[in-house]
């Protein structure tokens, strides 16, 4: 394996960690939206950036404007757990072509627009987080 690729699980090759900032300021009501531009991937990582936010806020990371049209929760991060700056790894549980649960976790794979949506993060507060993906 050369330098700059990584291993699927599935055996393939991938090359090139990117990162996707999504960082925004709250409105009066504590809440804010950030939407990216449409990336496809895996997802390796996510950096949570307190920045502002209040204590207690709540988020949900998610890729939307997906090509199925269905939208998929990647990432919530729950009342007292963005409190700090901190990283998290979602990983999607595994199937078999049965759809039958094998009891392994793989990174998330999608394609579509990635949305933050923060909620009691405190008015005109600032804070998000960064996406790092294989794309």
């Amino acid at each position: 394996m050369g330098e700059g690729h990584c291993l699927l699980p599935q055996g393939e090759y991938m090359q090139g960690l990117h990162s996707k900032i999504l960082r925004g300021t709250t409105n009066g009501s504590g809440a804010a939206t950030i939407t990216s531009e449409t990336v496809s991937g895996w997802i390796y990582a996510v950096e949570w950036i307190d920045g502002t936010l209040a204590d207690n806020n709540t988020a949900v990371l998610s890729m939307t404007q997906t090509q199925s049209g269905i939208d998929q929760t990647i990432l919530t991060v729950g009342a007292g757990e963005g409190d700090s700056d901190t990283w998290y790894y979602p990983r999607v549980l595994e199937c078999d072509n049965g759809c039958t649960s094998i009891g392994t976790y793989t990174m998330f794979c999608g394609s579509g627009k990635l949305k933050l949506v923060i909620a009691s993060g405190g008015a005109a507060a600032e804070g998000g987080c960064i996406v790092y993906m294989f794309e």
